[in-house]
């Protein structure tokens, strides 16, 4: 975590972040001192606040907390030499060590709640801000212990995570540039298929959404990255925006491909959708293509620093109404048209803030988040065309090359 990332989220003394700390209450600060830290108790694989603060991969829960600047991470014997070495924080302690030391003569192995309450009492703790998913167990268990234990005010334990450092983007790219290989082959397998009645073939076999799933996958994991739930999904499946896709793939019905790869050497995330139809579509639904793809061109050109969410995704949406797309909420039937936000943030997570939604988020410089209109009928398919921008101060720069050919 840089020193920049850490002043933006300097606590003051009621368990709060601010850029500038009104007067603390005396319960929360000692001889200026904060009483008060972050703290982690899980995998570092599957939580990023703890991986982007540590940069080191763990499988198994361990105890971290910031406490004045200064970054403690405690690990098992198993992990200790490893996390010396690779973790970036300010001190690695044993876990081994610690639970000897509770434990004195007793029969009984203290838990990681126990151990952590140990350490943070140790070093004057009394209030912690914890993520907003942190387990109720150690939460209970830290309570009953004296704690005072609230969640943190933003879905990022650290908030200056949502402006991607030069290094942070270049690791984005890079995903990016493997999923665009993997999106050339998906859309080859397609292009190369034959139409025989209304099916494709491929190799004699009728052409499915597994055997291009298949291809992405291989060619991901020999690459190092983990592709996870891709979609391919044909015909009215793809009304569906999370379907993943099964069957064969039908002649001129669209196939929705969003393929989201994580890397396995550092946790960031690429994230691309294209949608193709090989025959020949409905002058319906070439016009739905086109709708979508100018849709992602408003957004495109609205997005830049200073910019309100709400703004971007309302264009888009009274641009597709506009054009006869009409959007029908959940209340009123089954949902149809365009029905998710216009875009999401990207790292380390697949889906980060800030969202490009009727909500009140704000885009910044720094941010990297997807563009993906789409438009979803069960009497048509569906449509969406995702690319990965940075947000610039004066606009935006697209992460993301690859081909946006509707007939293959």
């Amino acid at each position: 975590m840089s020193k920049q990332d850490r002043g933006a989220d300097r606590l003051c003394g009621d368990g709060t972040s601010s850029p500038v700390c009104p007067p603390a209450p005396v319960c929360c600060i000692v001889f200026g001192v904060s009483r008060t830290a972050y703290l982690i108790i899980d995998s570092s694989e599957r939580n990023s606040d703890l991986y982007h603060r540590t940069g080191f991969f763990v499988p198994d829960p361990v105890i971290f907390f910031e406490h004045d600047g200064e970054g403690t991470l405690v690990l098992s014997d198993l992990e200790l030499e490893r996390g010396k070495k690779e973790a970036k924080v300010e001190r690695v302690v044993s876990l081994g060590e610690c639970i000897a030391r509770i434990r004195g003569g007793k029969r009984k192995r203290p838990g990681i709640a126990e151990v952590a309450t140990v350490l943070l009492r140790e070093r004057g703790i009394r209030s912690l801000i914890v993520q907003r998913h942190f387990p109720v167990f150690y939460a209970d268990a830290l309570r009953g212990a004296g704690f005072f234990v609230r969640n943190a005010k933003t879905d990022f334990l650290f908030p200056g995570r949502l402006r991607k450092s030069p290094a942070e983007v270049s690791l984005i790219k890079k995903a990016l540039s493997a999923t665009a290989w993997a999106m050339r082959i998906a859309v080859s397998i397609i292009s190369d298929s034959v139409v025989k009645g209304s099916v494709l073939y491929r190799d004699g076999k009728p052409l499915t959404s597994e055997i291009v799933r298949s291809a992405v996958s291989s060619y991901l994991a020999a690459r190092g990255y983990l592709a996870s739930n891709t979609i391919v999904a044909g015909g009215v499946q793809g009304s569906m925006p999370h379907e993943k896709g099964s069957g064969p793939l039908k002649a001129g019905w669209p196939v929705v491909i969003d393929i989201f790869p994580r890397s396995q050497e550092n946790g960031y995330f690429g994230d691309m959708t294209r949608t193709v139809v090989k025959g020949e579509p409905s002058a319906e639904l070439s016009r739905m293509y086109d709708t979508v793809l100018r849709g992602q061109k408003i957004a495109l050109s609205m997005i830049k620093d200073g910019v309100r969410s709400k703004d971007v995704h309302g264009a888009v949406m009274d641009f597709f109404t506009e054009r006869g797309f009409q959007t029908t909420a959940s209340g009123s039937g089954s949902p149809e048209g365009f029905i998710h936000s216009t875009g999401h943030g990207l790292g380390l997570d697949i889906h980060e803030p800030p969202r490009i939604s009727p909500g009140k988020e704000i885009l910044r410089e720094g941010n990297v988040v997807t563009v993906e209109p789409g438009l979803y009928y069960k009497r048509l398919g569906g449509v969406r065309i995702e690319d990965v921008v940075l947000v610039t101060r004066d606009g935006n720069e697209n992460l993301t090359w690859c081909s946006k050919r509707f007939r293959v």
